[in-house]
């Protein structure tokens, strides 16, 4: 195992990243809504920037355009304290009633 030149430490969590990140999961069904705890968005919210701040509160989506919808949810349980809601697959067309 070789050892790299320079040491990579620790960063802070970047809450507004992580999620898009979990959001977007390649394989997954695309993301339609990502909600989160009260507590969760507040301290996202405290990590951004005043743009990006502006963005998620004024539209309520978190990323760049088009963005995932954001919806503050209290009801959900303390961990993981968020959950991404992702997009129904599509369904193959059922023959109509009458046609049968």
């Amino acid at each position: 195992m070789s050892v790299p030149d320079h040491h990579t430490h620790w960063a802070p969590p970047d809450i507004a990243q992580d999620l898009l990140a979990i959001a977007r999961t390649p394989g997954a069904a695309p993301p339609r809504e990502i909600h989160v705890r009260p507590e969760l968005h507040e301290r996202m919210l405290a990590q951004l920037t005043p743009d990006e701040r502006a963005a998620v509160v004024g539209c309520h989506v978190l990323g760049p355009s088009p963005g995932v919808p954001l919806v503050v949810d209290p009801d959900l349980p303390g961990f993981p304290g968020f959950e991404v809601v992702r997009a129904r697959p599509e369904a193959p067309p059922q023959p109509h009633a009458a046609a049968a």
